[in-house]
This record gives C-alpha cells, structure tokens and sequence, in this order.
C-alpha cells in the first residue's frame, strides 16, 4: 500500500506458510503498482482460490486488457459453476474484465443472464460500452435504471460527452435538471456534466454550470479550461488557469495546450513566465514537458523547444513525436529525420542491453498510438523533404505491423505522391478496402502533382460524394489547372453547392 514492493515481497517470500490473505495482499499491492503480470504469476501458484482471489484476477486482467489475459479468463470460467460467476460479486469484475478486454459480446451475454441485476452491474456494462465506443448503448441502458446513483450519472454524461450530438445535449438538459440537486455536491458529477456540455458544444451551460458550483476543485477548472481548448476559446482558457492558486500537472498542461492553440508572441511570453514558475517536479512529468515542447514550436520558438528536449534525461515516444512534429511544423524537416535516427540509435543501445522500454515497435496500445505518430512524423518530413531514394530507405524501417494502420497509409499516399512515385501511392490505395476521404483526397492530390489530371478526374468521379469536402475540391481544381484541363475545372466547380473561400481562391488562381 505505501509502495514499497520490495520488502513486501522478501516479507512474503520468506513465509513458509502462505494463506489466501496474504495471497490477496500481494495481489492487491501488484495490481495498486501496476505489475498486473505477477498478480497472474501468483494466481498460478494457488491451488484453491476463492471469491476474493478471483476477483483480484480479474482486476489484474483488465488492467492488461490483451487477447492473452481474456482467453486466461475463458479458461478459468470453465472450471467455475455458472452459479457461482453469475452473483452480483464476481460479475460485475467479471463483466469489467471482459469488456476492457474488447469482448462486448460475452459481457452482455453475461449481464443479460444474470438474474438480479445490481447498480454496480449496470456501471460495469455502461463503462464497458464507453471503454468500446458504443456510448448510444450505455445511454440505452441508462434509461433502464429505476434510481441511478452518483457513479451511475457521472457514467451517462461521460457517454453523451463521447457522442457530443445535439440529441445528446438536450437529453443531459434533461437528466440534469430532474437529478437531485444533492448529486451537484459530488465533484465528479460537476466535473462530468461540465465535460459533457463543452464537448456538446453548450459553453454557455458549462460556464453557468461552474460559476454557481460552490466547490470548485482543480479536476472542475480542468473540465473548463479543456471545455474552452475544445471549442477554440484558448484565451479564456488562460483567463481561467490565472485564478488557480495552486496548480497541479493537468492544469499547466491544459495552459500549455491553451498557448499552444494560439501560438502568438504574447502566448510565448506567458509560456516562459509560466514555465519558469512551475515546480521542477513538474518536469519529471512526461506529460508536461511535451505539452511544453509542443506549445514552444507553434509558438515559433524553436530554440526553447529543442533546449527542454535535450535537458530532459528520459525521453518518451510522445516527447519524440512532440519535437519532430515542431520541427516539420517550422520547416526544419532534415533535423526531424536527426531525430528519428536519434531514436532509432537509442532502440538499438536498450535492445543491446536488453532493456527495450523504448522499443519502437512495442506493441503495447499506449505506445502503439506513440509510436505512430512518430513515423506519421517521419513521413511527413520526408514528404516535405520530396527526395524519392531518401523516402524508400526510411520508409523500409516502418514495421510491417504499422503499415496496415490508415493513418500511416493515408500519410504514405501522400508522400509518395510528393516524391514523384505515383504507382507506389496507387498500391497502397488500391490495398484499403473502404478508404476514408482523406485517402480519397490524398490519391487525387498525388495524381495532381504529378500532371496526371484526367487520372485525377476519374478517381474524383468515383469518389462517394458523402466523403468530398473543401479538401478534395481544392486538389481536384489544383490537378485540373496543373493539366491544363480548364472546362473540367469550371465544371467541377459550378458543381460545388456551397463555395468557400478557399474553393473560390483556388479556381481563381
């Protein structure tokens, strides 16, 4: 409990009698320090575990959340009567478990064989679908609860924050005016609602919500100030943070984010004050120092930026990813490959010392996302960059698992469109078997560039009109003029409903 592992363990280790309790204990104290490997480790060495100990496990489970951990559970639930999973104690962890695992259909299938239905079942099952992006069918199953608690609240809002529709907004006018006016005393319930109406758009709301809420914790001004980011109001979002008195790491972050947003001269200036200020602790805080790179480089600063990078001894995927991604930013594309290789050199030295907690093609989905948005990064310096022999050379270091991912191919499209390769852009397009708009717009763009308008022409005439936007309009018109297909480009563009600047200025031109 106080985080000392070590002693825990010797003390464990060397009982020569080992009860379920102490099992327990140490199972706890894994899961309370995220080492939810050993919790299963240890699970294996019991050899008649009972209720408390199965929870435990799912708990440990749903932590790691891997195909791995949800077929250990499947083989455990076979041993165990029906009976005995189906109480409200075990189900609940067991309903968590399954879908933190990505399993929704054996979750539900669960909650709807279950006879007696408890509160806590009915927040596994809303959470659970929030965890998968279902949130339409938490909201459903809100509307099945007689009494809903505080938890149970705080869940629907989460899940009409997720839609952020206009439906959703008038049902959480709805359910929030008809809740018990004690429910407004509880922060999470503020804090949710708060969440919920800036993502519906609803500022108004939001601010009035929090300016007759009493008790306005730090989690309160962090849903207003990233409510405000949200809906491009990054100015009161800094107006706000200047009446924190104590600020902890996510609201200096939202600050940084906040400054990021409008990178002006005025906002630097504010960063350095600020930054400056901050406790030192603050910067053993991965999230902080990347949000602070991030906010330097759209403010231009590059120097600031590169200095924190350099001075900061441990170096995340997100931190890497926040630095190249400045530099493409200000133009500085040969010194974002720098950084790449730089990661790549330090992948090597960890795997040479067998420590490979920075992996690049780490398939853990907190990293994965990490690691990315480094190659995207990549493959937009080279785009820029738009030397073919250098492109294929780094493009080989991509790993085949990422390759599949639409992002990285939709960015691939593009750069080797840039890059003069059209027919390896046209592979990768023809690969997506529902290719988004911007794969669309990417592939058009790339016949474009490389004087391939009528190639242009046909693909934009195959596109599902659902998908074009002012994007699509823009290349379509681009590729037309850089083929000299001027009757194409009058007709495309009399076709467009409703013209926006950017269209108009792009026929013009």
């Amino acid at each position: 409990q106080c985080g000392d592992m070590n002693r825990a363990q010797l003390l464990f280790d060397t009982s020569t009698k080992k009860t379920l309790p102490m099992y327990g204990a140490m199972m706890k104290g894994y899961i309370k320090n995220n080492l939810p490997k050993k919790v299963i480790d240890l699970f294996n060495e019991i050899k008649d575990p009972d209720r408390v100990i199965i929870i435990l496990l799912f708990n440990a489970c749903a932590q790691l959340g891997t195909t791995e951990e949800l077929n250990l559970i499947k083989r455990i639930l076979s041993n165990i009567p029906e009976s005995l999973f189906l109480e409200p104690t075990l189900s609940s962890p067991l309903i968590h478990v399954f879908m933190k695992c990505g399993d929704v259909t054996s979750a539900k299938s669960l909650f709807d064989r279950s006879t007696k239905k408890t509160i806590s079942m009915y927040g596994a099952m809303m959470k659970g679908f929030i965890i998968n992006n279902l949130s339409k069918q938490a909201i459903d199953l809100f509307s099945e609860i007689k009494d809903p608690n505080e938890i149970i609240i705080t869940l629907f809002f989460n899940a009409c924050a997720q839609l952020g529709t206009e439906k959703e907004l008038l049902l959480l006018k709805s359910i929030s005016s008809k809740i018990s006016n004690s429910f407004y005393s509880d922060p999470y319930v503020v804090t949710s609602l708060l969440d919920a109406f800036m993502k519906c758009g609803d500022v108004t709301s939001a601010k009035a919500l929090f300016d007759r809420s009493s008790k306005k914790t730090t989690p309160v001004y962090g849903a207003m100030m990233k409510g405000f980011i949200i809906n491009n109001l990054s100015k009161q979002a800094i107006d706000l943070f200047n009446e924190i008195k104590d600020p902890n790491e996510v609201t200096v972050n939202l600050f940084f984010n906040a400054c990021a947003q409008l990178g002006t001269e005025k906002e630097l200036l504010l960063l350095k004050s600020i930054s400056s200020k901050i406790s030192n602790s603050f910067y053993s805080d991965p999230y902080v120092v990347t949000s602070l790179i991030d906010a330097f480089m759209k403010c231009g600063d590059v120097t600031s930026a590169k200095a924190l990078f350099d001075k900061s001894t441990m170096k995340t995927a997100p931190m890497y990813g926040a630095i190249m991604t400045g530099l493409i930013v200000n133009d500085q594309e040969e010194e974002a490959i720098d950084i790449f290789n730089e990661i790549r050199l330090d992948e090597l030295h960890r795997e040479n010392h067998r420590d490979k907690k920075m992996k690049l093609s780490d398939m853990e989905s907190d990293r994965l996302e990490s690691n990315i948005t480094i190659y995207l990064s990549l493959i937009k310096a080279l785009a820029k960059l738009g030397m073919l022999e250098k492109a294929e050379s780094f493009v080989q270091q991509i790993p085949t698992s990422f390759l599949t991912d639409h992002r990285i191919q939709n960015a691939l499209i593009h750069m080797w469109g840039k890059v003069g390769s059209v027919d390896k852009a046209k592979r990768i397009f023809e690969k997506i078997s529902q290719p988004d708009h911007i794969a669309w717009t990417a592939m058009i763009n790339s016949y474009g560039l490389n004087g391939m308008g009528i190639e242009a022409m046909k693909l934009f005439h195959q596109m599902p009109k659902e998908l074009i936007n002012d994007l699509t309009y823009t290349c379509i018109l681009n590729s037309c003029s850089h083929s000299g297909l001027v009757d194409e480009a009058r007709s495309i563009f009399n076709s467009i409903e409703t013209k926006t600047d950017i269209t108009v200025t792009t026929m013009v031109y």
